[in-house]
């Protein structure tokens, strides 16, 4: 249970608390093959991320799918251009080449992972998901206050994501051994930045424990 002010106002206390169902839904984070397919650790993310897919929807539980797909270069904000041009060693945007197009292979899901037909899959061009999207909106309306996040990488879009969530007024839970990024270090200096924050980050298996209605 939720602890009430006299405003009416309440917070989550416990993690059973965050993870009530009816207002939690289950974000996997850019879970495509040009982004998770690069990070090392990504057999352990992928099957965390399914054990979460399979208990939240044994729960009735809401799944999201991020999507990260770029516009033409030509459409791109500029901040964006100059990551990518660090990226990809050049000195001028003439010189990118087009990368996350719609269709290409780096937008497809990796191997074994797949949204199921009533799942949601949200395209984005930016490393929070409420930018530019029906995100937030689609969540309003099923009555969701909290998202459970997993996926690559955590110190980018997995970090970004928590921190504009709180600031829309969502709490965030993060499954640690769901995430992951490009190298251990940036990982785990998220997932501090997060616990003293205000995301529980917990694993996977304390999730899908309270999903199943698993005793103490």
């Amino acid at each position: 249970m939720r602890k009430g002010f006299r405003s009416g106002a309440s917070v989550p206390l416990r993690l059973e608390d965050f993870l009530e169902p009816g207002r939690v839904a289950l974000l996997l984070w850019d879970m495509q093959k040009g982004l998770a397919g690069r990070a090392p650790e990504i057999a352990r993310i992928r099957d965390n991320a399914l054990r979460l897919v399979e208990a939240a929807d044994a729960a009735g539980i809401p799944v999201a799918w991020s999507r990260h797909v770029l516009p033409p270069l030509a459409l791109t904000a500029g901040p964006f251009l100059l990551f990518l041009m660090k990226k990809q060693k050049v000195d001028r945007p003439d010189d990118l080449a087009p990368t996350m197009q719609r269709g290409m292979e780096e937008t497809e899901f990796v191997d074994g992972m797949a949204p199921a037909p009533h799942h949601l899959v949200i395209e984005k061009s930016q490393p929070s998901i409420f930018v530019d999207t029906p995100f937030d909106l689609r969540l309003r309306t099923m009555g969701v206050d909290t998202l459970v996040v997993a996926g690559v990488a955590t110190d980018i879009g997995v970090e970004f994501t928590c921190r504009h969530a709180a600031a829309l007024g969502y709490y965030t839970v993060v499954a640690a051994d769901a995430c992951g990024s490009y190298s251990r270090e940036a990982h785990e200096r998220s997932l501090a930045f997060l616990r003293g924050w205000t995301s529980p980050v917990v694993p996977t298996s304390a999730i899908c424990g309270i999903w199943r209605g698993d005793g103490p």
